[in-house]
C-alpha cells in the first residue's frame, strides 16, 4: 500500500500490485439477467425478449421456436403455424 502523500508509480508495479490480488474468475453473473431466468423459468407462452426487442415462444404441439418483433405479429405467425404447418389443419 501506499503511504499518504507517494505518488502512484508509473512503473507497472500498481498493475502487478492489482493482478495478483483481482479475484480469478471475472465473469460476474448480471443480476438483472439472472433475475429474468428464473422468473421465465416454468413460464409458457409469449415471453418479451428485452435485449433483442423481440417475442419470443415455443409452438404448443410441436415446441418449435417462433420469435417476432411484436406480440400482434407473433400471435398471427403462431396461428398460422400452427393451422398450417404443424397440425395440418384444423
Amino acid at each position: 500500500m501506499r503511504k499518504v502523500g507517494e505518488k502512484r508509480p508509473l512503473d507497472g508495479t500498481r498493475q502487478i500490485y492489482y493482478n495478483k490480488h483481482m479475484i480469478n474468475n471475472m465473469e460476474i453473473p448480471d443480476p438483472f439477467a439472472t433475475f429474468v431466468a428464473h422468473k421465465y423459468a416454468n413460464f409458457k407462452g409469449a415471453k418479451y425478449d428485452f435485449f433483442s426487442g423481440e417475442w419470443d415462444m415455443e409452438c404448443g404441439a410441436c415446441k418449435e421456436p417462433l420469435s417476432a418483433g411484436s406480440k400482434k405479429m407473433l400471435t398471427k405467425i403462431r396461428l398460422y403455424h400452427t393451422r398450417n404447418e404443424c397440425l395440418g389443419g384444423y
